[in-house]
């Protein structure tokens, strides 16, 4: 009972009893027995109850108190009592939900491991187990909601890297382009079938294989064989598999074949120790001295050469050929007519139907004179083709179809399913390639718009404002400063710091220094931005504003009364601009992207409706006044309006190059911008009188006529790249300087002190507008094809060849030596 196992010890202590007989001498060792059975029995039953196993309890605790074992236990009474009492055993306890507490237990704690590991999927799924079992389980649910936190934790983090990330691209459109040293790397292969891939790991071996020196000097034909394959095991040092060293050779004597020996198809030597032939159909062939092709003798002395040309030599010394096949190179007579038909299964792009419709085909046909007109044939069909089936394809590309022959193109899978002759497979295997490398290769045209705009400006100036005053002595005799043409008025009160509250003017406000220009008297703005400005302010225009002051002095009591403002500015403003849109295309295919906004605008007005006659109203000027009170005018209205597209747009037509390094781009990327409202029109106004008899103008209605003013930055261009690179389309570097150095005559000459009556204005507006383009060649996946920087260093300057005479000169690139 020490490890729990009541039920075995029952079992034992009942047989016991029952091979011990009841007799007097036996009796203390049965009391003995029947108390450990009792205690046993208890315990179990105990167990059981916990269980909400009751039945079985209630049976082991009665089977204690039996007459002839121990009716008298005070802990099976107990028990007993236990059991019969609801309130201490729940009747609703039973085992099958002991069973789910189990599982329930097991499921949190394994979902709380996975929590700890942040495996928070499978968390999820312990968690949703044991609400399967206990669906108002809080422990999961509270679970459930740590892991949404952690989740939620991770998002977070993700959020703040893209957002970066993002930020980060934004920056670096900023940089400029450095020319890197660029490596040519993998361009990834479309799948092809093992048949095919057989024949050219046979090809890549007879190339690679290079033997260091073959004689043989009257030497059987099926010998040479031999020691050409047994070479080229020896020298296969690249095939890890020992079983497929080296090329089986076979010798195809008419309707005889014969192995070339070697440890892939190995020959069993004749009697008298020739090489034997074994025939095709299990007989043997002539051999030895019978004259067949293999006693051929062939005198051949060689030197590091290939096993493809060792192998073609001794052929043709024999008025033989070979053909590789999947798992043996075949010799066999000039004069056999390859006409056996083999049955071949390639994966072929998904555009193969489409690979040379409208003439794609070759390059992608020559850049057109407009590349984003309507779009017509491009390469070198001349009009548009119909979509053809997969042997009219490979007949145009110069692959014959005979008798029995046939090319079944399955849309579903991407698989060509090709049956022809040995030498026009070859032909088909080779035009899929081509179509591979060609097809996968797409372009990602990158095209930014870097604009830095500066504009600095200084200012130092003095204003000098000087009142009516005596003289000398005489009481007749005055001066003054400035006219009454440029006395500083009330309006103008807000460029003054001392102002009399009485009448609201300046203190000392015939203004000395009128003549000196400051602010926007000095500085003419772009004539486009003043319209525009104008028009988002009022209608008559404002006035020319000064530049502030930072300090004034005033005379308020002095005779004459005075006053001086000290106007300073520096300013720097820069607007930096970029606009980088990119797109993805394939060799030949324009493509085009755009993020704009349409802004729709008035182009037609109809004119102003003013009336002839209103009440006492007699006539009425545009621009002018008249007088009269208020009447009913109808202002020019809009009639007509277009459409403009404002924002990003990118036109690009590529091609890759031969070389399939070299780019040709016809793009014309665009950035329009709305830059505000000209406004046309001219106000309509009427007179009336104030309330000293003056006559004022009043103004009726703006009357409006506002047409848009868009900022265009485009370039249409046709440029070549290499892979990778960015180049400079073109630009605009611009500086706008405007100084002004103003005195007053004489005061403003002196020394020292004359600096008070000077004032100087500088402006200087910079632009710099540069368009990059970049042109990189991307894989279906979306991964760069070539390289980009290596560590070799950048190679030495090619000097230019000499210039030769127009009569011989013929242009083309400078060559470049990597």
């Amino acid at each position: 009972m020490a490890d729990g196992d009541y039920q075995g010890a029952i079992d034992q202590y009942r047989a016991a009893l029952d091979l011990l007989p009841d007799a007097p001498m036996t009796e203390p060792r049965r009391r003995a027995y029947i108390k450990q059975f009792s205690r046993a029995s208890v315990l179990l039953a105990t167990q059981r109850a916990e269980e909400g196993r009751y039945p079985e309890a209630i049976a082991l605790v009665e089977e204690v108190l039996q007459p002839s074992v121990d009716p008298d236990n005070i802990d099976a009474k107990r028990l007993l009592e236990r059991l019969n009492d609801p309130d201490y055993y729940s009747p609703a306890l039973t085992p099958s939900h002991l069973e789910r507490v189990r599982r329930v237990k097991l499921a949190l704690k394994t979902a709380q491991g996975y929590i700890d590991l942040g495996d928070y999927d499978r968390a999820d799924r312990e968690f949703n187990k044991a609400l399967n079992d206990d669906k108002y389980n809080t422990a999961a649910r509270r679970g459930m909601e740590e892991a949404e936190r952690n989740r939620l934790n991770y998002y977070d983090a993700a959020y703040d890297h893209t957002r970066s990330r993002m930020i980060r691209q934004i920056a670096e459109g900023w940089a400029t382009p450095v020319p890197a040293n660029l490596e040519s790397g993998p361009i990834a292969d479309i799948p092809t079938d093992s048949a095919t891939m057989d024949i050219r790991r046979t090809e890549e071996k007879l190339k690679t294989i290079v033997l260091s020196s073959v004689e043989f000097s009257d030497t059987p034909l099926k010998d040479a064989l031999d020691f050409l394959q047994q070479r080229s095991v020896e020298l296969d040092v690249n095939e890890p598999d020992p079983a497929k060293k080296g090329v089986n050779i076979i010798l195809d004597a008419g309707n005889s074949l014969v192995p070339g020996g070697g440890a892939a198809a190995p020959a069993a030597p004749a009697a008298d120790g020739a090489f034997a032939f074994e025939g095709a159909g299990g007989g043997g062939g002539a051999a030895g001295g019978g004259g067949g092709v293999g006693d051929t003798l062939i005198t051949l002395r060689l030197a590091s050469v290939p096993l493809a040309e060792a192998l073609r030599y001794t052929t043709s010394l024999a008025q033989l050929k070979y053909k590789v096949e999947p798992f043996a190179v075949k010799v066999v007579p000039l004069s056999q007519p390859v006409d056996e038909m083999f049955t071949n299964v390639y994966v072929v792009p998904p555009t193969f139907l489409s690979a040379d419709a409208g003439g794609a085909g070759g390059g992608g046909g020559a850049a057109a004179a407009d590349p984003f007109a309507e779009p017509a044939a491009a390469g070198g069909g001349g009009g548009a083709i119909g979509r053809r089936g997969a042997k009219e394809i490979l007949e145009s590309a110069g692959i014959t179809f005979g008798a029995g022959t046939s090319a079944i193109y399955n849309a579903a899978t991407s698989q060509l399913i090709v049956r022809n002759t040995q030498d026009q497979m070859e032909l088909v295997e080779a035009y899929i390639d081509s179509l591979k490398n060609n097809v996968e290769k797409q372009i990602y045209i990158t095209s930014r718009f870097v604009e830095i705009s500066e504009e600095d400006g200084e200012e130092l100036g003095f204003d000098w404002l000087l009142g009516p005053f005596n003289l000398g002595s005489s009481p007749r005799v005055f001066g003054s400063g400035g006219t009454v043409g440029n006395q500083t008025g009330a309006g103008n009160v807000v460029n003054y710091s001392f102002v009399n509250p009485a009448t609201q003017l300046p203190v000392g406000f015939n203004n000395v220094t009128a003549g000196l220009r400051s602010g926007s008297q000095g500085i003419d703005s772009n004539s486009i931005d003043a319209l525009i400005a104008e028009a988002a302010g009022s209608a008559t225009g404002g006035s020319s504003l000064m530049a502030p002051a930072v300090f004034g002095i005033a005379g308020v009591f002095t005779d004459p009364q005075f006053q001086v403002m000290i106007r300073a500015l520096s300013q720097k403003k820069g607007v930096d601009l970029l606009s980088a849109p990119s797109v993805m295309a394939r060799s030949g295919q324009r493509a085009k992207i755009e993020v704009i906004r349409e802004f729709i605008y008035p182009t037609e007005y109809d004119p102003p409706e003013i009336p002839n006659q209103f009440g006492s109203i007699g006539g009425l000027t545009t621009g002018g006044t008249v007088t009269g009170g208020g009447f009913p005018v109808t202002p020019a209205t809009p009639t007509a309006f277009e459409t403009r597209n404002t924002g990003v747009t990118l036109e690009v037509d590529p091609v890759l190059g031969a070389d399939e390094f070299t780019i040709d781009l016809n793009l014309a990327p665009e950035v329009v911008e709305f830059d505000g409202f000209i406004n046309y029109g001219s106000p309509i106004l009427t007179s009336s009188v104030n309330a000293l008899g003056l006559v004022q103008p009043v103004v009726v209605t703006e009357n409006r006529i506002e047409m848009p003013i868009f900022n265009t930055r485009k370039v249409t261009t046709q440029v070549t790249i290499w892979d990778g690179q960015t180049v400079a389309l073109g630009g605009l570097i611009r500086e706008d300087i405007q100084d002004v150095e103003d005195k007053i005559p004489f005061l403003g000459d002196l020394p020292v002190a004359g600096r008070l009556f000077r004032s100087s204005v500088e402006l200087h507006l910079k632009r710099n507008l540069t368009i990059f383009v970049q042109a990189q060649l991307m894989d279906p996946a979306g991964m760069p094809i070539n390289g980009r920087i290596t560590d070799e260093p950048l190679p030495e300057p090619v000097p230019r060849p000499p210039i030769t005479t127009p009569a011989t000169f013929a242009p083309g690139p400078v060559p470049y030596q990597k």
